[in-house]
């Protein structure tokens, strides 16, 4: 049996980032999604978490502009 991956996305709350996340969710991959708006996160991972229940979704707020908290986060 092969182990389930994860996928890190930045920018997930809307546009690309938004899109990939239920791409690889619908292909049953782990998600850890990133944004600046942490209450468009909260909603997809409800989203995808109720679509996907096998899928583990993990949020955090970043902003890559403030590349300290790159390596925090």
């Amino acid at each position: 049996m092969q182990e389930q991956q994860t996928v890190l996305i930045t920018g997930a709350s809307s546009g690309l980032g938004e899109g990939m996340a239920k791409e690889f969710a619908s292909k049953g991959y782990h998600l850890c999604l990133c944004a600046r708006r942490i209450e468009r996160l909260e909603a997809l991972k409800s989203e995808i978490e109720q679509a996907y229940p096998k899928v583990n979704v993990y949020i955090a707020a970043l902003d890559v502009n403030q590349h300290d908290d790159v390596f925090d986060v």
